[in-house]
C-alpha cells in the first residue's frame, strides 16, 4: 500500500518568516529603490510568489531583477537568525506524522538552500523525505509541478498539500489531492473557503487528526 504523503509550504506554514520577510523587503528597497514610495501593502504582496517574479514589477530589465534578488538574500542571510523561528505546535506535529511513518515533503518558491537554512534555524530539517525549492521548479506555484514531482518520487494516492497561501491551495487543486489551508500567517479561513480547500485548520494538531483519518 502506497504511503501517505503530507507536502507542504514552507514560510508561513512551518516557519513564522513575517518579520523576517518584512524587514527584508523593505531594507532591500531603502538600498537599491530608495525613491520608491513602497507601501506596506506591496511588501505583503512578497509573501507566496517566487521572489524573481515579485521584483520584476520594480526593475527595468533582467540584470536590475538579479541585483534585486542577490540583494535580498544577502539582506536575508543577515536578519534570519534574528526574527525566524517555527511555528508553536510545528516540531510536534511533525515528529507524530513521522511516528505514523507518513512521507513528509515540502514545495516551495523560495530555493532549497534557503529553505533547508530556515529549517536548520527551526531545527526541524530532519523530518522531511524530500525538499523541492524554485530552482527545481520547472514552474512556480501555483502550478502544480512540485508536486508532481514530490508524487513521481512517492506515488501516493493519499495525498495532501498544506499551505498558508492560495497558490498553496491552488497548486494542489489542479494536482488533484486534498489541501490543508493554516490560518496561523495571513489568509482566513473565509479565503480558503472560498478558493475551495478541502480542509482549514487554526492549530498544527488538527493536521495531525486530518490525515490520520
Amino acid at each position: 500500500m502506497n504511503k501517505k504523503v503530507i507536502i507542504f509550504d514552507c514560510d508561513g506554514t512551518l516557519v513564522d518568516t513575517f518579520l523576517l520577510i518584512e524587514k527584508t523587503v523593505l531594507k532591500t528597497f531603502e538600498e537599491m529603490l530608495p525613491n520608491y514610495p513602497l507601501t506596506l501593502k506591496e511588501v505583503h504582496h512578497f509573501f507566496g510568489p517566487y521572489l524573481n517574479d515579485s521584483f520584476k514589477k520594480y526593475a527595468k530589465n533582467k540584470e536590475e531583477v538579479i541585483n534585486l534578488v542577490e540583494c535580498y538574500r544577502r539582506i536575508n542571510a543577515k536578519l534570519m537568525p534574528i526574527y525566524i523561528k517555527s511555528y508553536n505546535g510545528i516540531k510536534e506535529l511533525l515528529e507524530n506524522l513521522k511516528k505514523k511513518n507518513y512521507i513528509l515533503a515540502i514545495v516551495s518558491n523560495k530555493e532549497t538552500q534557503a529553505v533547508i537554512k530556515s529549517l536548520q534555524f527551526c531545527q526541524i530539517d530532519d523530518y522531511f523525505d524530500l525538499i523541492i525549492g524554485a530552482e527545481k521548479l520547472k514552474f512556480a506555484k501555483p502550478n502544480p509541478d512540485g508536486i508532481y514531482q514530490v508524487l513521481r518520487q512517492y506515488p501516493s494516492d493519499d495525498a495532501y498539500m498544506v499551505g498558508d497561501a492560495i497558490t498553496d491551495i491552488q497548486s494542489g487543486k489542479d494536482a488533484h489531492i486534498k489541501t490543508i489551508g493554516v490560518t496561523w500567517c495571513q489568509t482566513s479561513k473565509d479565503d480558503f473557503i472560498k478558493m475551495g480547500a478541502t480542509f482549514v485548520v487554526d492549530q498544527p494538531d488538527e493536521i495531525l487528526k486530518i490525515v490520520s483519518e
